[in-house]
């Protein structure tokens, strides 16, 4: 047994107390817990320690009561490739038991991950950004850094105004609120995207109405929003998806007909223009996300834009509690805390200075990435458009298992044997428990079962690009 092993274990009868010394000499984040025979019966966590004391559970409290003891483990007769296959998003790290029930080592995802899906580039001004905060004692929502980076990111879109808010869901909910849309109300959703898109409009009590996508560009299909509108329609939210932009003309001219709100959901679209214009600055609001994997981060964080002066207005208030900006206390809707704090604004004006540099690198990456792929059959590489100038958010592509002998799934699990993180295509919505739709999306459907992004971080060398291309091809070849 190797010493990552033994300072990570402790015996049945220890306390929560002995779990958090152990945790906090163990940068794993993890405590195995054996019996009098050496045998596994429990883990527990830094999560597990909080969810214990947060039921009232004391510090002398004896561990069994609160460790989790219907763990995953592997087994020492697997084979290195079957006990990594038990590893995902969820079980981050693996014991590895005898035939006795006794562990003999670990895993964990980060052995095996060299090639992260998307990573933060954190380069710039942020250290020194973040320290004037601190140094000033200015690090919630009051410091000046939210003004200048609100500003920056208005005048990069040449647009009036721009508020900042707690994430790119918050954004959303936000202009939606604006707009009055709730109870009875509906807003057109492409079918495929990631739920905050549909979960916003579900927070004001509408009905998102799924559309299902354009085969080639992969975003909602304006050729089929028409056919679902309603008298209770009252806005279309195209979602510019991996970075792709929409066909804004058509979605343009059916909203001004029906005389409906456009509102942009661009969360992986920061940069990506439709005919020179910036996306999100076609609707009456373009809302954006800054979660660690976008193309620039604050943490979490995300911005609302828009060039209306009313809207604005009725959203700087609804995002500050409702309350009247110029009488404090007295508040004029039922609001909500969307601020973003003064060190989440900091660290986001110093990615927006950087914001030419990153899309000149994801554009880079794509580059690359197309010329090692293009010659691989079975592999779509992500649709060009005659009408836009999309940004690399996640370089995304479709599988035909078909042609390769591969599906998109086990071309995952091969790259991750290998240390390479990547992601399939969201789940289309209407498949999902709170969007549930009886009806046919083949579209949707389809770039959910082949699609898989590979990693997209600015970080990466072409001499790394190349690798990732070479063990994908290997793994059809083989």
């Amino acid at each position: 047994m190797n010493n990552r092993i033994i300072n990570s274990i402790i015996p049945l009868t220890s306390t929560l107390k002995d779990v958090l010394k152990t945790l906090d000499t163990n940068p794993l984040g993890i405590v195995f817990i054996i019996n009098s025979d050496g045998c596994l019966k429990g883990i527990m966590t830094d999560g597990d320690i909080r969810r214990a004391l947060l039921n009232d559970a004391s510090l002398d409290e004896n561990v069994q009561k609160n460790m989790v003891n219907d763990f995953i483990f592997g087994k020492k007769s697997n084979t290195k490739e079957q006990n990594i296959n038990l590893l995902n998003d969820f079980i981050q790290h693996l014991p590895i038991l005898d035939d006795f029930g006794q562990i003999v080592d670990y895993i964990s995802v980060s052995d095996f991950v060299q090639m992260p899906v998307m990573e933060p580039t954190l380069k710039g001004n942020e250290l020194e950004y973040v320290n004037d905060c601190i140094k000033t004692n200015w690090i919630s929502s009051q410091g000046n850094y939210v003004q200048r980076f609100e500003n920056a990111f208005a005048q990069y879109h040449s647009i009036n105004h721009a508020l900042s808010t707690t994430n790119g869901t918050s954004a959303l909910h936000l202009a939606l609120m604006a707009f009055d849309i709730g109870p009875g109300d509906e807003v057109i959703v492409p079918d495929l995207t990631f739920a905050a898109s549909a979960n916003a409009v579900i927070h004001c009590g509408a009905k998102p109405v799924l559309i299902d996508v354009h085969p080639n560009y992969w975003n909602i299909d304006p050729n089929l929003i028409e056919q679902s509108i309603t008298s209770r329609t009252r806005a279309i939210m195209p979602v510019h998806l991996y970075g792709h932009p929409c066909d804004m003309a058509p979605i343009l001219k059916i909203a001004k007909k029906h005389n409906m709100f456009v509102i942009e959901d661009c969360a992986e679209a920061l940069g990506a223009q439709y005919n020179g214009q910036l996306v999100g600055t076609f609707g009456d609001a373009g809302c954006f996300s800054f979660f660690s994997n976008k193309i620039i981060t604050t943490g979490e964080g995300g911005m609302v834009i828009t060039r209306h002066s009313v809207l604005s207005d009725k959203m700087e208030i609804l995002k500050n509690h409702g309350m009247k900006k110029d009488k404090r206390y007295w508040h004029e809707f039922v609001g909500f805390n969307y601020r973003m704090t003064n060190i989440q604004a900091a660290i986001g004006l110093a990615q927006i200075e950087q914001l030419d540099l990153f899309l000149e690198r994801r554009n880079l990456i794509e580059t690359l990435y197309n010329k090692f792929l293009k010659d691989t059959d079975g592999i779509e590489l992500p649709p060009k458009m005659d009408w836009g100038k999309k940004v690399n958010w996640l370089y995304s592509i479709l599988i035909d298992e078909e042609k390769t002998g591969v599906s998109r799934d086990l071309l995952i699990q091969k790259l991750k044997n290998q240390g390479i993180e990547t992601r399939p295509f969201f789940y289309p919505l209407h498949i999902q428990p709170p969007f549930e739709v009886k009806r046919d999306f083949p579209v949707s459907t389809k770039l959910s079962q082949q699609g898989i992004s590979l990693p997209s971080s600015i970080n990466l060398s072409g001499k790394l690009l190349k690798k990732i291309c070479d063990a994908i091809k290997d793994i059809f070849n083989n």
